[in-house]
């Protein structure tokens, strides 16, 4: 039953493991001794003690195993806006729409007498590598053969039974062991060679997702994304055959673009407009949206 999932996932483009729920368990003991082991910073602590949860829903399901599902999606956007007859270029991630994953996995399950119930903020890169379907790059990225980066992981808790249950150690991909180039192409120096961990607070995925000033040491030229930062996945050698799957271009006009710089509200936005902003993922992050595009718009 397993093994026929499997390929109903690759039928869509996707990858999908099935591990035994017990490994729960295990799952939350590694990250428990990876907190112990590591200095963390209080972002970090709170990613590791409030931000995961290894709680199974209530509901009337036994639960036998947790569904992991890698999907594909594009690697970036490039995006147009346009100010005062003027054309400002950048690029954006794409937001995934888990919606036909969804679909087909429950249609799946439901022909056979099996539910699933979706697995929120469970730590998944963590849970892909140890499920094997995965390995972590030296940028704390992680990448799968076939996909390189370009995926998203998303878990299910279900009734069905794991029929083959496959965990390992966490692991670093071999080909990181003699390789710097994330860390040399790392606009802010956040990758360390010293550490499993990355500098959360000078990476510049995470200062592009909260509002406010950029620290003054921050140079405009870095900036290239709308959110988030592409520059260690752009060349990272595991990704060679994937940075070319490039969704089309979006345009934002010059009306669109003020209402984005003034920080219009989504839900006063036209439908095409907001379409836009869905597809691109800007209303993750949208409180710091309207600073990222007046720095792209003014990089050195």
């Amino acid at each position: 039953m397993n093994e026929l999932l499997s390929k109903e996932a690759k039928k869509h483009g996707d990858i999908l493991t099935i591990v035994s729920s017990h490994r729960l368990n295990d799952l939350k003991n590694e990250i428990d001794l990876f907190a112990k082991s590591e200095k963390l910073n209080n972002f970090q602590k709170w990613i590791v003690n409030e931000m995961y949860n290894y709680d199974i829903p209530n509901s009337n399901l036994l639960i036998n195993s947790i569904i992991l599902i890698a999907i594909s999606h594009p690697f970036y956007a490039d995006v147009i806006f346009i100010k005062e007859g003027k054309e400002y270029f950048g690029k954006c991630f794409v937001a995934l729409n888990f919606d036909e994953t969804d679909k087909y996995l429950r249609m799946f399950l439901e022909e056979h007498g099996f539910q699933a119930i979706r697995a929120n903020n469970l730590p998944l890169k963590r849970l892909g590598v140890q499920s094997g379907i995965s390995e972590y790059g030296r940028n704390n990225i992680t990448y799968i053969d076939g996909m390189g980066s370009n995926f998203s992981l998303v878990a299910y808790f279900s009734d069905m039974p794991c029929e083959n249950d496959i965990w390992r150690s966490s692991v670093t991909a071999k080909r990181c062991n003699n390789c710097n180039i994330c860390l040399d192409n790392c606009p802010t120096g956040a990758i360390r060679n010293d550490s499993f961990l990355i500098d959360n607070q000078k990476c510049l995925s995470a200062m592009n997702e909260v509002p406010g000033d950029f620290p003054d040491w921050l140079p405009t030229s870095v900036h290239h994304t709308c959110y988030d930062c592409l520059r260690c996945q752009e060349k990272c050698p595991m990704n060679i055959g994937h940075t070319d799957k490039i969704a089309e271009c979006i345009i934002f006009s010059e009306q669109e673009t003020e209402m984005l710089l003034k920080g219009r509200p989504i839900e006063e936005l036209s439908e095409d407009m907001k379409q836009k902003i869905l597809f691109l993922g800007l209303d993750q992050w949208y409180d710091a949206i309207p600073r990222n595009i007046k720095v792209l718009m003014n990089r050195e």
